[in-house]
């Protein structure tokens, strides 16, 4: 069992009572058990991680969520990259194979949406776009909006390659093809990506 956290600068231990939920406190102590622990070093141990996120600008929220978000990124088949060497290499293909990369790119985000649609027809959209928001953090605005049935895309960034911005589009086409949607608006250039759409009748 590990020892108490005491206080780095007396030594001591400084006991104070806490109220919180009766369910949660039985499934801290079921955690602190299932980990060798007493709910007291649990607790001290949240504590202690909950200072060290504050140190660095985070809350510990933000740094659960965060993680959460690197083990659905590796589940999603992502992998990670310097961003440079990534846009470098979408500017070879650019110019090696202008066609079949673009058809990579569509083929990868109808295979990236289709994880989030159901063989029953049904779909978690919303988990669809608030996973590619996430992942997509290369992207200082990437603004996804559902307004009155119709869809509005619009991404942007400084250091996107013109290359790169084709192939990103191409991706995203792809995927909201697959939830059904058809485009109205598309204005591709380097750096902005811009698309309106609207789910078929069939979709």
């Amino acid at each position: 069992m590990k020892s108490p956290v005491v206080s780095a600068v007396t030594g001591t231990v400084r006991r104070k009572t806490f109220v919180a939920r009766e369910d949660l406190l039985d499934r801290m102590s079921e955690l602190a058990k299932s980990q060798g622990c007493s709910l007291f070093d649990l607790v001290n141990d949240l504590f202690e991680l909950a200072l060290v996120a504050d140190n660095l600008n985070f809350s510990l929220k933000r740094v659960v969520e965060e993680r959460k978000v690197l083990e659905m990124a590796k589940c999603a088949g992502f992998v990670l990259g310097l961003e440079r060497l990534w846009y470098e290499m979408a500017d070879i293909a650019y110019k090696t194979d202008k066609a079949e990369a673009l058809k990579s790119w569509r083929d990868s985000g109808i295979w990236f949406a289709s994880r989030y649609v159901t063989g029953s027809g049904s779909f978690s959209f919303a988990q669809f776009r608030d996973d590619l928001l996430v992942f997509t953090w290369n992207a200082p605005e990437f603004d996804f909006r559902l307004v009155d049935g119709k869809l509005f895309v619009k991404v942007t960034s400084p250091r996107f390659t013109e290359a790169y911005t084709l192939f990103f589009a191409s991706f995203l086409m792809g995927a909201l093809e697959r939830f059904g949607y058809q485009f109205g608006v598309k204005e591709i250039s380097r750096g902005i990506i811009r698309l309106d759409a609207v789910r078929s009748s069939g979709g």
